[in-house]
């Protein structure tokens, strides 16, 4: 065996070691190589970059996908109960929410964090037209919340008098 096919054979061997190991190897090393071998090792490399890409990609398509799944899932959804969705509606003031929350069977005597009622929550965010169904399903005007405030005491607080002149009828 030649010299010259000895040291080729040497740093393609050498090459092989650090490439298994995922260690770059050194552009002195690489350019002591013949052109041919060279550029046959650069492919073959490169060749090994582009598949270790497709499978970390793979794994990570998986695994995204194992999310989206729980993400979307059937199993997965949110549900609040109907005392907290008809008080986001009362804030809101999507009335035709309320009023089918109301008709599923959502409680209008359900009271609130601050001990007050429904109405307490119309008095604060200005909601006249729920009020009124609430008044009529005999909400009684006069709770009083944990501050002993009533929804007449918060509605002049807000400044609403729509809901005042309701509660005083």
């Amino acid at each position: 065996m030649s010299h010259y096919h000895f040291i080729k054979c040497c740093c393609f061997q050498l090459c092989n070691v650090f490439r298994t190991h995922e260690m770059e190897i050194d552009q002195c090393l690489l350019e002591s190589l013949p052109l041919g071998q060279r550029q046959r090792l650069v492919k073959r490399m490169r060749c090994e970059q582009i598949k270790a890409y497709y499978e970390r990609e793979k794994a990570f398509q998986k695994q995204e996908g194992f999310l989206k799944k729980l993400k979307h899932g059937k199993s997965q959804k949110v549900h609040f109960n109907l005392a907290d969705m008809i008080q986001d509606a009362i804030i809101h003031h999507d009335d035709k929410e309320a009023l089918r929350l109301l008709k599923e069977g959502a409680d209008p005597h359900t009271a609130v964090s601050s001990g007050g009622s429904l109405l307490h929550l119309c008095a604060r965010y200005d909601n006249a037209f729920i009020a009124e169904i609430l008044i009529d399903r005999g909400v009684n005007v006069n709770h009083q919340d944990e501050d002993f405030w009533t929804p007449m005491h918060i509605a002049c607080a807000c400044d609403n008098p729509d809901i005042v002149l309701l509660l005083v009828l």
